[in-house]
């Protein structure tokens, strides 16, 4: 059965309000990546939900306290399922905003979280209500949402259950926020963070500067080094963002620590980084120093595929059909769960949800009429797969 433009239109402005109100719930629940109860409790209210409403809907361990959600619907369709996927955590710990923070101002909506990203997930669940509805029958939706994405699954085995949940399937689309420059992403740079700790020896600066070893000064040469592994042309980044150290101005400082973050255009420059990175942190500039490098936490790269091409070609036919403009491909050099699930190989678009702009401040924003027209245009993509 063929699912006309009309009907696509039709059916999502029947949700309309109900995608409003619901965007407006999951907002005004406020809760950060590292709140292991309020993130359970978020994802369970959301499990409960996509249970009344027909899915197949359960919560994964992970082995932290925040789970993962899988949810089904239409499993029976003979077709690879179509997985879409998001996270439900933000940045912004519960109590960082007044109660009901969701507001909605001229044209915009307002709140933690309301572009990064549960604008994203109140489409990737009425995406695929919208195309049941209409009796779509080829292939399953998967939707797969997590609760740590912005600490980048530390302490959980999310990012391994991404990467299995995506295996097998036939398309995947990540409803991370949607780019301002109407650009839908087909690849990203791979991170990864490293944390540096320099030990010395403590001294008073006046009476025992030439007995102590002073860690700061130690961690300024490996700053130095660490700086000259940055090669944009080559899409490599190394950037010292965070550093801390010394106690008092008159105390010679007996510790330094620094926080690293490195960014990749391709897998393989992950392990080159990280044996230059031990060789900077194996050489001592400052006698009486010792180094430690910790290798935290990282993420692949999500590579440009034509298969994530293809997708975004389905996607401005779509447009075109609609009377919308063309998205043209985005590489950024920010990472996502997207990252994860391409190691299974499947073609996946990321940046498909709401429109908007500001995420990580109080200022985030979101254009609320994307949130309807992204819908009708990916459903209208999907049925094209």
């Amino acid at each position: 059965m063929e699912i006309t433009r009309e009907a696509i239109e039709q059916a999502v402005e029947s949700y309309r309000q109900e995608m409003l109100d619901y965007w407006k719930e999951l907002v005004n629940f406020q809760a950060g990546s590292k709140e292991g109860e309020r993130m359970f409790a978020l994802l369970s209210q959301v499990n409960a939900k996509l249970n009344r409403e027909g899915f197949a809907s359960e919560l994964l361990p992970t082995g932290s306290p925040i789970p993962l959600l899988r949810a089904y619907l239409g499993k029976e369709r003979p077709g690879k399922p179509i997985l879409l996927s998001g996270h439900l955590d933000t940045v912004f710990p519960n109590g960082s905003y007044p109660e009901n923070p969701f507001t909605i101002r001229d044209g915009k909506a307002y709140g933690p979280g309301v572009n990064d990203m549960k604008g994203g997930i109140v489409m990737a669940i009425y995406l695929a209500k919208v195309l049941d509805k209409l009796g779509y029958a080829k292939h399953p939706f998967k939707l797969v949402f997590v609760g740590d994405e912005e600490t980048t699954h530390i302490g959980s085995q999310a990012d391994v259950l991404l990467a299995q949940e995506a295996e097998g399937c036939l398309a995947a689309f990540n409803f991370e926020t949607g780019r301002m420059d109407n650009g839908l992403i087909v690849g990203r740079k791979g991170c990864m963070d490293v944390w540096i700790t320099v030990t010395g020896k403590a001294g008073h600066v006046g009476n025992a500067y030439a007995s102590s070893s002073n860690a700061i000064e130690e961690m300024a040469y490996k700053i130095v080094e660490l700086r000259k592994l940055t090669n944009l042309d080559l899409g490599l980044i190394v950037s010292t963002d965070i550093i801390s150290g010394g106690t008092v101005s008159n105390a010679v400082a007996d510790h330094c620590r620094i926080e690293v973050d490195c960014r990749y255009d391709f897998n393989a420059d992950k392990p080159m980084l990280e044996e230059k990175i031990k060789e900077i942190c194996a050489r001592t500039y400052v006698p009486g120093t010792t180094t430690e490098v910790q290798f935290v936490s990282s993420m692949p790269v999500f590579e440009k595929t034509a298969g994530n091409e293809h997708l975004l070609d389905l996607v401005n036919q779509a447009a075109q059909e609609f009377g919308q403009p063309a998205f043209g491909p985005a590489h950024p050099g920010g990472c996502s769960d997207a990252s994860f699930m391409a190691k299974a190989g499947i073609p996946i678009l990321c940046s498909c949800g709401v429109q908007g702009d500001g995420a990580h401040t109080k200022h985030e924003f979101a254009n609320v009429e994307t949130m309807f027209t992204r819908t009708k245009l990916l459903a209208a993509a999907i049925c094209k797969l």
